[in-house]
C-alpha cells in the first residue's frame, strides 16, 4: 500500500516546510484504540509512543518495564515497555509490538525497527512523494 509524504512546518517559521512519511495507524489497547498518524522512522531503534495513548487505550504504565533511550542530541528518555497491537489503517494486518511509552512533548507516534520494520517491508520514495508498506511474509 502506498501512503503520500506530510509535508509539516519546521520548528523554525523560517525554514521549508519539510515532506515526512506519516501514515495513519490504529493502536489497540486492552479497554480502547486509539488513531492518528506515526512517522516511520528507520534511524529510531524502538516504536516509541507519548504516554498519552497509553492513557487513552487504558494501559496502566508501571515502573518494572522502563528502559533508557538515547536521542541524536544524546538526551535521556526514560520509556515504559509494553506490548500493543497496531494496525496501519487501510490494511487488514495486526500486528503485535513493544513500544516505549514516554513523557516527552517531543514524541507523538514514531515507527521504529524493532517490531515494525520486521513486519513491513518498507520503500521510501522521497523523489515521489510516498512510501510504500507491504506485509511481511511469515
Amino acid at each position: 500500500m502506498k501512503f503520500p509524504y506530510s509535508k509539516l512546518p519546521s520548528y523554525n517559521p523560517n525554514l521549508k516546510w519539510i515532506a515526512r512519511p506519516y501514515i495513519p495507524i490504529r493502536i489497540i489497547g486492552p479497554k480502547r484504540f486509539w488513531e492518528g498518524y506515526g512517522l516511520i522512522d528507520s534511524g529510531a531503534d524502538r516504536c516509541l509512543f507519548n504516554n498519552k495513548i497509553a492513557k487513552d487505550i487504558g494501559l496502566d504504565l508501571n515502573e518494572e518495564n522502563n528502559e533508557n533511550f538515547a536521542g541524536i542530541e544524546g538526551g535521556s528518555l526514560k520509556a515504559n515497555l509494553q506490548k500493543v497491537k497496531l494496525q496501519i489503517i487501510g490494511m487488514n494486518e495486526e500486528i503485535t509490538v513493544t513500544v516505549g511509552f514516554v513523557n516527552s512533548p517531543g514524541v507523538a507516534v514514531i515507527l521504529g525497527q524493532d517490531g515494525f520494520f520486521d513486519a513491513f517491508r518498507i520503500r521510501f520514495e522521497k523523489d515521489h512523494g510516498i512510501v510504500e508498506i507491504t506485509p511481511v511474509k511469515k
